[in-house]
């Protein structure tokens, strides 16, 4: 999708060159076209690495053979630009050990993903036949991202109670000492953000937008968006949808996500809100926005603030506001007196409730 619209405006942008008497053929030779070397990307996995780059390739010769016909691209047509690496995008590492017991023996823990059938309940459980070593990370250090403009990614959906059973103790117990600045609290995509955020404010990205779980506008997660979207230099949040729905690719399971653009300026958002939802006709959700502009906090769900209206009360007229208080003092007896009447058989008052 992105290397589409970057060859659309290349489009708009040849087409204003044409008028100045240059050619395409020209740009090509130079070397300053669009191609796939425009685009970087970082995946762990050997195989999607690969993938990715030959996504790249198929989709830009679609292009140049839908807009150009007939006519060979340059030569070589593919190129080995390297722009895909295949390695960890939170943690780098000299080597990669496992833990061993005083015996010597490997220390295993469960896959993080294999499941059986409860022999009682039915239910699917971890199966403990399903071990993998213990990992321990030697040099352990934060990752460094290739130099880009922008940074749009899908991080992997890993809740924070999750984490160590799908990535292991050593590699959760590494990126935590590595990262000292995200509370260990925190959703496994708040590392991404939170790289992403601080390359930003460094002015080494212009923009850096992330799908996430709607996780993200928890307290626990909102820790690390209120660091940047506070600090100084100061991070705003260009764009964001709080809460859509979403299919998960892994399994299918229809999930809520958040969708946030972070950009190094003090400045104006664009929030839109879900206000509908429905099944269209191609099996696809139908939503329906409700569009805000103004400033977008860490909690992008309420703001009292230019980002959403005011609440319209009145000015009050003569006689108004003795009967509005009459009428709250009557409420607070009235409180009191069920608290005192039900003191010791239930909660106390939920005053938070409205975040979650």
């Amino acid at each position: 999708m992105t290397l589409e619209h970057l060859k659309r405006l290349e489009g708009e942008v040849l087409n204003q060159l044409d008028a100045f008497g240059d050619t395409h053929g020209k740009l090509e030779t130079e070397g300053v076209t669009v191609d796939p070397h425009q685009l970087l990307g970082i995946e762990i996995n050997p195989r999607a690495a690969a993938i990715a780059e030959l996504v790249l390739w198929i989709g830009y010769l679609q292009w140049h053979f839908r807009t150009r016909g007939q006519v060979m691209p340059p030569q070589p047509v593919l190129k080995d630009f390297h722009n895909i690496e295949q390695r960890d995008a939170l943690l780098a590492y000299e080597r990669m050990d496992y833990a061993l017991d005083a015996s010597g023996r490997a220390i295993t823990r469960w896959d993080g993903k294999t499941m059986k059938q409860h022999p009682v309940t039915g239910e699917d459980v971890p199966d403990e036949a399903a071990q993998v070593p213990l990992e321990r990370y030697v040099g352990a250090r934060k990752a460094e991202w290739p130099r880009a403009d922008f940074v749009v990614g899908n991080p992997p959906f890993i809740g924070n109670k999750r984490m160590r059973d799908m990535l292991g103790d050593g590699y959760v117990e590494a990126l935590r000492n590595t990262v000292k600045d995200v509370p260990d609290s925190v959703d496994f995509v708040m590392y991404w953000w939170d790289h992403a955020a601080e390359l930003t404010r460094a002015g080494s990205l212009r923009r850096f937008g992330f799908i996430t779980t709607n996780s993200l506008r928890q307290t626990y997660n909102r820790r690390v968006l209120e660091h940047h979207l506070n600090g100084k230099p100061t991070l705003a949040l260009a764009f964001a949808i709080p809460d859509h729905p979403w299919v998960d690719s892994a399994d299918g399971a229809a999930v809520r996500i958040s969708m946030a653009v972070g950009t190094q300026a003090t400045r104006d958002g664009l929030l839109e809100v879900v206000i509908s939802e429905g099944n269209a006709i191609d099996g696809e959700v139908s939503v329906t926005f409700e569009a805000r502009t103004g400033w977008i906090g860490p909690d992008p769900r309420y703001q009292n603030g230019p980002c959403f209206d005011n609440f319209p009360f009145p000015a009050t007229v003569a006689g108004q506001q003795a009967r509005i208080r009459a009428y709250a003092e009557q409420l607070d007896a009235h409180r009191k007196r069920q608290q005192a009447a039900h003191r010791g058989s239930g909660s106390p008052p939920c005053t938070t409730c409205w975040r979650n």
